[in-house]
């Protein structure tokens, strides 16, 4: 189970949005996405930062401290804007505010007698007509000065090997061509498909803007870029890059005044040809089909900025918008809580193609970020889907596409679903046995049947589910044959451990049931569906009492009437209308949930006292889990998840990227 919060969508009604600077969420972030695109151009500023902008130092996703620096000469004098330029003697600018949408982050100073915004902008591009786009590893920023006085300005920013991860051994580059120029770290002798920290050893790091007259470019020490931006107003100087040097670019924005604005952009981006390896095969970025070099694909992002940028303000404001109207009394809450989970969930993607077939249909493969970083895990995918049904189901196919294929070869030997296609990102290399992979049968398998039908009755598409009919079908009959009384086994939360008689996964594999028969026409699936749904809630198999009428919950465990969960199961039984349990049932979990909301959010499991779920009281909820649970539960309910899960957000205890577990003891997250 992932540790990111992969997605806040309350029901499928709601779509991703964004907002224009003046509408921004203005809610304290634990962590600011900057420059977030992929698993491994993932770069973030700690919330406790954001407010002294000058003296902050972004970090990669994992902690690792990235070198970032963005500076401004004004009227000749020099001033930190951003990311701690040690040895600049700089004036330290003012940060004013600060605010972010779902493809922003922006960042207001004052730098003398010169206002300055800066925009972190990584495109979040989800149209079907967009996968190419969307697939590019790049990142803007824009530094955006005015002034109501008469002022010269100057900017410069910069990164260095700290974005590499490979100790030294980069080297250094810098291209100059009509449409981009571009510093480029590379090692020639890197290993494809490693890590370091969760950081890729391999691949170009790329750092770039549009050439022209008044853009500069230098690569030395950063004290000597430093100097000579301060005295000058321009760098010089790259025909000796060495691996420890600072690769900056300078624009002279020229006289500013009278409220007048000029505009800097730069671009960031981590490129690698061998993305991904999946089953001995390499695939490649989909944008390489179209822009094969990190010249052409610099070029092109770049000159696309203000298409990207138009598209972004109407994104980023649709998804404020539906978010907040979802709730007159904690839309506004709802909505940063959305659009501080779109980049998120979108950086732990990467479209691609095999690299000897750059026409071939796409694949998505995911990386199970802050965990144990495995590939395309089921259950992480189950956990982010209504996102992508909201955005556009094809990421639905496209996610499960390796996953299937994998499967429908022969190489998985268990009558179940795979749990995932590969130990550790990069590194899709498929299990051929069991042994050592975490598995959750009835999770997985269900999950699996249940997405495949969204994606299905979303899209229309009956020909994709078609050509794996004889497949699905023996994963339906091991529905069939194991649900009712699930052996003991994982659910998504391995934090708990492996027990028999789950409630909570016969209810899941009841709907995933219903999907099967829907998706394969076969209503055998649907009678069975509606056979052991009956037997858990009508006849109380899986309730706290007798019947439906002298019980007050869903137990966790069959014959335990203390224990009980929180059942996300529910939500794609109404959002895709499986009706495979009447209204009622949920009505039913709904009220006992408003009895045992806690201060800081609604715990996964109870009683809290119970030492026997993960060895020690349970003090603790998910945020993913909880928001999806609301969606089918009264207003009351969803309106206290939110306002506790908005707390956790916001609190200021914690410095990663939005997390899903959460302690309601005030401690930090995980």
């Amino acid at each position: 189970m992932a540790g990111w919060s992969t997605s806040s969508v309350l029901h499928a009604g709601i779509i991703a949005t964004i907002l224009t600077a003046c509408n921004a969420g203005t809610a304290s972030l634990p962590s600011y996405p900057l420059a977030v695109k992929s698993p491994y151009l993932s770069t973030w500023l700690p919330g406790n930062q954001i407010s002294n902008a000058a003296s902050a130092e972004p970090q990669f996703w994992a902690g690792q401290t990235l070198t970032w620096p963005i500076l401004a000469r004004v009227n000749g004098k020099l001033y930190s804007l951003f990311g701690n330029p040690s040895g600049a003697s700089a004036i330290a600018s003012t940060t004013k505010s600060y605010s972010y949408t779902s493809s922003h982050t922006f960042i207001q100073l004052t730098a003398g007698p010169a206002s300055i915004t800066l925009d972190f902008f990584s495109p979040v591009l989800p149209g079907i007509s967009d996968y190419a786009r969307q697939s590019l590893p790049y990142s803007f920023l824009t530094v955006t000065a005015t002034s109501s006085q008469s002022v010269d300005v100057q900017v410069l920013s910069g990164i260095d090997q700290t974005w590499t991860a490979q100790n030294g051994a980069a080297h250094l580059n810098y291209t100059i061509s009509e449409s981009a120029n571009f510093f480029q770290f590379y090692n020639p002798d890197e290993i494809e498909y490693t890590e370091a920290g969760d950081m890729a050893t391999y691949g170009s790091v790329v750092f770039g803007a549009s050439p022209g007259h008044s853009l500069s470019a230098s690569c030395n020490t950063a004290s000597s870029i430093y100097s000579e931006f301060k005295s000058k107003g321009s760098i010089s100087g790259t025909s000796d890059c060495g691996s420890s040097s600072l690769a900056a670019l300078a624009r002279n924005l020229g006289t500013i005044k009278d409220g007048s604005a000029a505009s800097s952009t730069f671009a960031v981006g981590f490129d690698r040809v061998h993305a991904v390896n999946y089953v001995g095969n390499a695939q490649t970025g989909l944008y390489r089909a179209t822009w094969p070099t990190i010249q052409s694909q610099l070029s092109y992002f770049l000159q696309d900025y203000n298409s990207m940028y138009s598209t972004s303000i109407s994104f980023d404001n649709a998804v404020r918008e539906k978010s907040v109207t979802v709730s007159n009394n904690f839309g506004a809450q709802y909505g940063d809580i959305v659009e501080a989970s779109v980049r998120q969930t979108f950086g732990a993607i990467e479209l691609t193609v095999p690299l000897n077939d750059l026409s071939a249909t796409p694949q998505i493969f995911l990386k199970e970020i802050s965990s144990d970083g495995n590939v395309n895990t089921v259950d992480v995918i189950f956990q982010s889907w209504p996102i992508f049904m909201s955005l556009n189901p094809t990421y639905i196919r496209y996610l499960f596409q390796p996953i299937i294929s994998f499967l429908a070869s022969g190489a998985w030997p268990e009558p179940y679903v795979i749990h995932d296609i590969g130990f550790a990102y990069p590194n899709a290399t498929g299990h051929t046995t069991a042994n050592g992979v975490e598995e959750m049968p009835l999770f997985e398998t269900s999950s699996l049947l249940i997405l495949l039908y969204a994606y299905q009755k979303l899209t229309g598409d009956t020909s994709w589910a078609q050509q794996y009919s004889s497949l699905l079908n023996g994963y339906a009959e091991y529905l069939v044959q194991n649900s009712l009384y699930p052996a003991s086994q994982l659910i998504s939360v391995d934090a708990i451990a492996a027990r028999p008689n789950q409630t909570g996964l016969a209810i899941q594999s009841a709907i995933g049931l219903n999907a099967a028969a829907k998706l394969l026409g076969n209503s055998r699936y649907s009678t069975t569906a509606d056979s052991y749904a009956n037997t858990i809630y009508r006849e109380g198999l899986g309730l706290s009492g007798p019947t439906p009428a002298q019980s007050t919950h869903f137990t966790y465990y069959y014959g335990q009437d203390s224990t009980w969960n929180v059942l996300f199961p529910a939500f794609s039984d109404v959002a895709l209308q499986l009706n495979t349990f009447p209204s009622s049932a949920w009505e039913l979990q709904s009220k006992w949930y408003a009895n045992h909301i806690q201060t800081y959010g609604l715990p996964f499991a109870g009683p809290m006292n119970d030492t026997n779920y993960d060895g020690s009281a349970l003090t603790w909820g998910l945020t993913d889990w909880n928001i999806v649970a609301a969606s089918i539960s009264s207003p009351a309910v969803q309106q206290a998840i939110v306002e506790t899960t908005y707390k956790f957000l916001t609190d200021g205890l914690n410095d990663i990227p939005f997390g899903t577990f959460r302690r309601f003891i005030r401690t930090p997250c995980r």
